[in-house]
Parts: structure tokens; sequence; C-alpha cells
């Protein structure tokens, strides 16, 4: 009997590899639950791709967007700084840790990880678009329509950067500017536009 123990032992170990997903199989279902908005049971994915490969660093910006969309900023913020100090040249984990922080209202730490993100990809429209957003909320309206501005130079047809645009050219007192920017927004489909074109720009 004792000469089969070892091979018993082997199948054993072996079952149990095959039992277990390979961490692609949950980073693949993690991203689907994600696309499908459910992000608790995205994040017990994302859980088990950690465990198989903890320094996973999309894995980690990932499980930290899909924290933040339930709004668990904190600890979004921690993974995002995780992701960060596995690869400092991930733009992406600055991108998400800065909206997470915008979403704090700690808006001039989130500027910084925005101008690091950019420095890195400076042709990232929608990362213009949030930093804008982030101006904006430091009451930096010029710097917001900077940001805006790019954006739309960067893509034309952002609807989003027009419908944005508008506000802070509002605030400085263009409003011509602004409900040119709210008509834009709103000939590109973004219906959000109409209350301000009613309200501000009859």
């Amino acid at each position: 009997m004792t000469k089969l123990l070892p091979l018993l032992l082997l199948l054993m170990v072996a079952l149990s590899v095959q039992a277990q997903k390979p961490a692609k199989d949950y980073f693949l279902s993690g991203n689907d639950k994600f696309k499908a908005g459910k992000y608790t049971e995205a994040i017990k994915d994302y859980n088990e791709v950690l465990k198989q490969e903890p320094d996973h660093v999309v894995t980690l910006t990932n499980r930290g967007i899909s924290l933040d969309r339930l709004h668990d900023y904190r600890a979004a913020i921690e993974d995002f700084t995780k992701a960060i100090a596995l690869d400092p040249k991930y733009a992406e984990a600055y991108f998400s840790r800065g909206m997470s922080k915008y979403n704090l209202k700690d808006y001039r730490s989130s500027l910084l990880d925005y101008n690091k993100g950019l420095e890195l990809t400076p042709k990232d429209a929608k990362a213009y678009v949030n930093r804008g957003l982030v101006r904006y909320g430091l009451k930096d309206y010029s710097g917001a329509i900077s940001d805006y501005s790019k954006a739309i130079t960067l893509n034309p047809k952002y609807k989003e950067a027009y419908y944005n645009r508008g506000a802070p050219k509002f605030n400085l007192g263009d409003k011509e500017g602004a409900c040119s920017d709210w008509n834009k927004a709103k000939g590109l489909g973004l219906k959000d536009a109409d209350p301000y074109l009613k309200k501000y720009c009859k």
C-alpha cells in the first residue's frame, strides 16, 4: 500500500492544478463582467488573477477602476498606487488614480497625476477632458478651456469636450462662445446640452 502513496499524491497535485483556472481566463472574465457593469463580480475575478500573479499591473488597475465605480475611492487609489510602483510608466494608472482623487475632491493631487500621465501619453484626448474637469474644480477656467480645446484638436467630434468647454467660457463671461460649444455638442448628439441652451442661450 505504501508504494501507491507517491502516485496518489502526484495525481492529487495534477488534479488541483487542472482545477485551477489560468489567470488569463479570470482576467478576461473580469473584463467581460466590468463591461457589463457587474463591478463586484469583476473584482472577484481580478482577485483570482492577483492570487496567481500579484504584480499584474493591468489587473491592479482594472480592479481599481472597478472599485472606483463602486465609489470605494480610497481602495481604488491603493490599487493604482501599487500599479504605479510596479510600472512607473503605465499612464492609465496615473489617469485612473487622478479620477479617484477628483471624485474625493482632492483636485490638486489629481492634477499632478494627470500631468504625469499626459507626459507619458500626450495624445490622449479623454485625459485632457478629465484634466479639464480637475482644473474647473480648481476654478482655473482658462486652464480648463485649454485642456478641452486640446481634446477637440485631437478629436474634432468629441462632444463631451465641447459640452464641458461651455461652462468655463460662460464663467469667464464668454456667453457667445459657451452657447456655440453647447450647440456643437447638441449637434453631435449630446442631449445634456439642451437645458443649458434653453436656460442661457435664448
